[in-house]
């Protein structure tokens, strides 16, 4: 590779840089785009709600007892067989690994949602399963999405039976919700 340009080479590179806009032009003025403004309209109600709710997660989830050592124990063994999988590029440890870890997400939650995590969780890791061994493996085999479909229609049964319970009990969806339109109202959407 050779560390001589020639003018030739610093003329193409400098035309680039005009047409892109970045390089200063003929009169010394650069040519950098101007920066916008953000509507700062929303800006405080925006930055209130996602505190606001922050706030009361926070408050909530301090309340809840989650359990992080049963779901990072199966996490761990799920590690195992993911780790072996990726390293030796064995498709059939990819499938115990990927249910594992969804199974750990979902018995982290369970007493927040009466046990639709683990549902909801498993139906994670098998749509894991057809993913990752699409973008990893080349598999086609729609398999997974079965059972994956299955498990969260179930999971939403169960849901539904738990409907009162979950709201009544868990008023976790209000400081999502808060965090969520406060997102939305952040990125300078304004309020009719």
């Amino acid at each position: 590779m050779s560390l001589h340009y020639s003018e030739q080479d610093t003329e193409r590179v400098r035309e680039a840089e005009r047409a892109a806009g970045l390089a200063p032009n003929p009169s010394g003025a650069t040519m950098y785009p101007a920066p916008t403004q953000a509507s700062s309209r929303n800006n405080p109600l925006a930055l209130g709600m996602i505190a606001m709710g922050v706030l009361m997660l926070v408050a909530r989830m301090s309340q809840l007892q989650v359990d992080f050592e049963a779901g990072m124990v199966l996490f761990t063994i799920a590690s195992c067989f993911l780790f072996f999988s990726f390293w030796k590029r064995i498709y059939g440890l990819l499938i115990p690994g990927c249910i594992l870890a969804g199974l750990s997400v979902g018995v982290t939650f369970v007493d927040i949602t009466d046990g639709v995590s683990v549902l909801w969780g498993l139906a994670l890791g098998f749509l894991s399963i057809k993913f990752v061994g699409q973008a990893l493996f080349g598999t086609r085999g729609s398999w997974p999405a079965i059972p994956a479909v299955i498990l969260f229609a179930v999971g939403i049964l169960v849901a539904a039976t738990n409907l009162p319970g979950l709201f009544a009990g868990g008023l976790v969806w209000l400081p999502l919700l808060l965090i969520g339109l406060g997102l939305y109202l952040g990125w300078g959407r304004r309020i009719a």
